[in-house]
């Protein structure tokens, strides 16, 4: 175990490092409070320690019971049984999503508990959505044009200004505790098959999980007139207050959201008796770790990354709005790694697939696709640019590229995009786009709001791209050994 733990804690710290120095280095440049660097170089600590927790627990709880779930209903094939559950393991770990709530809080125009509501049930149909297309083998691609069809006809009856938060609720949904558990749920599901596409079919449940809220969302929209108010930074010097008082609020939300997880675990194992004394001691245990993991690495985002996001947005904007765009771009690059359901993803992606697809090649992948999108969020923000001319293009673009990429690689790709928008972008990307927007006295609804939908895009195209990479390599190959193209299996393992 203390192995194990020294593993993540290195991952951890390779991975948020580099944040504090690329910070450091912008102080140079923009000046900032010496307290909130204080505040920052602590916050980056527990960033660090939440993370290696965070990790280590969710791989014995939450990863373990997700597959055991998706195995069990598999087993049995019991349709109804499998739609319920689905649709309530969606609502459930979405409810209380943190990141989820840090967005509502944004959003004055709609309640706060209809918007959370209503995207919760969009993640809980299309979770039933994405069970019934493993259990019948359906194209991924068919769903997803048919979901995002939905989503862009919808903006033609939508006040335009709800149209970033749509998008934006899409990337929120998909956090640190709904990635690891809708994962493993998809595994398990995947893993009773015995066809050759089982595999391919082990990812896709995020990626048709992030279409629910954009479609919920518009809906609701329809019944509200466009407004907003937005949460200033906490000026708090006293650190031990200001600490203190975060981490009794992170507790209090991380357990809101670990309580579905628990009562899942509990009726799932009071029904089918399926772990040993010494199983569900490990799970338990997983648990613990996992709300302290979780619990730590929020105090410190909430607690220092915050305010030091809005002075970036401020003083960089104030100096050159293009020198905001390349902050934006060299923080987005080093800012994904840090992302606990990034981790996760590329550690399940790598197992699968058994190093075809490596942790190294994602996390470049993701970094670079990440550093694009924060560039093109911040240069709508500053300019006004409607939303709809990347919007369109980019996911017109992913779509038909999921007609020439192998499969695996398109799951992957819409995974990506909900795994990339977490605590880390809500909290520390949001704020430097929305400190540049009211220095240049822009409208926060239409220019700030979006740079989590552009987190969100990206990895679409650049993770499929190294797909079509990948088959052409293959095609190489077949022509250097003269096979025959049709016995070719463009499946991963095949490499």
């Amino acid at each position: 175990m203390k192995e194990i733990l020294k593993g993540k804690f290195k991952e951890a710290l390779i991975s948020i490092g580099p944040i504090l120095i690329v910070v450091f280095l912008l102080n140079f440049i923009l000046n900032f409070e010496t307290i909130d660097l204080v505040k920052f170089t602590i916050s980056t600590v527990l960033l660090i320690i939440g993370m290696t927790l965070y990790t280590f627990g969710a791989s014995i709880s939450m990863l373990t019971l997700g597959e055991q779930i998706g195995k069990y209903l598999m087993k049995n094939r019991k349709v109804f049984l499998i739609l319920f559950v689905s649709l309530v393991i969606g609502i459930a770990t979405t409810v209380a999503e943190p990141d989820l709530k840090v967005l509502a809080s944004q959003m004055t125009a709609i309640p706060q508990w209809l918007l959370i509501l209503g995207i919760s049930v969009g993640v809980g149909i299309f979770l039933l959505i994405s069970s019934l297309r493993t259990l019948f083998r359906i194209n991924i691609s068919l769903i997803l044009i048919i979901g995002y069809a939905i989503a862009f006809i919808l903006i033609f009856f939508i006040n335009p200004s709800f149209i970033p938060l749509a998008f934006d609720s899409s990337g929120v949904t998909t956090g640190s505790i709904t990635v690891p558990f809708v994962m493993s749920l998809g595994l398990g599901l995947a893993s009773m098959r015995t066809d050759k596409n089982a595999k391919d079919d082990s990812f896709g449940l995020i990626a048709l999980c992030s279409i629910g809220p954009i479609i919920t969302v518009m809906i609701i929209s329809m019944f509200f007139d466009a407004s907003t108010t937005y949460q200033l930074a906490d000026n708090t010097t006293n650190l031990v207050t200001l600490f203190s008082t975060k981490f009794m609020m992170c507790i209090k939300q991380v357990s809101i959201s670990m309580l579905p997880i628990i009562i899942i675990f509990l009726v799932f194992q009071l029904t089918t008796k399926t772990n040993s004394k010494e199983k569900i001691k490990s799970i338990v245990f997983g648990m613990v770790v996992t709300l302290l993991g979780l619990t730590i690495f929020l105090t410190g985002v909430n607690s220092g990354f915050m305010n030091i996001g809005y002075q970036i947005g401020i003083k960089s904007v104030e100096i050159s709005k293009i020198l905001l765009v390349i902050f934006g771009v060299l923080i987005g690059y080093f800012i994904v790694s840090a992302e606990p359901a990034v981790r996760i993803l590329t550690v399940q992606v790598e197992e699968l697939t058994s190093g075809s697809i490596s942790k190294k090649i994602m996390q470049l992948s993701l970094s670079v696709s990440v550093a694009l999108s924060v560039g093109l969020a911040l240069l709508r923000s500053v300019t006004g640019i409607s939303i709809l001319y990347f919007l369109i293009p980019g996911y017109l673009f992913s779509l038909i590229m999921t007609f020439f990429v192998p499969k695996i690689f398109t799951a992957v790709a819409f995974d990506s995009g909900g795994a990339c928008s977490g605590p880390l972008t809500a909290t520390f990307l949001f704020p430097i786009a929305l400190g540049a927007c009211l220095t240049i006295n822009g409208n926060p609804l239409t220019d700030a709001f979006g740079l989590i939908a552009f987190v969100s895009m990206t990895p679409l195209i650049t993770i499929q791209a190294l797909g079509l990479v990948y088959k052409i390599k293959l095609l190489k190959e077949i022509s250097k050994y003269d096979l025959d193209e049709t016995i070719i299996d463009y499946d991963w393992e095949e490499a």
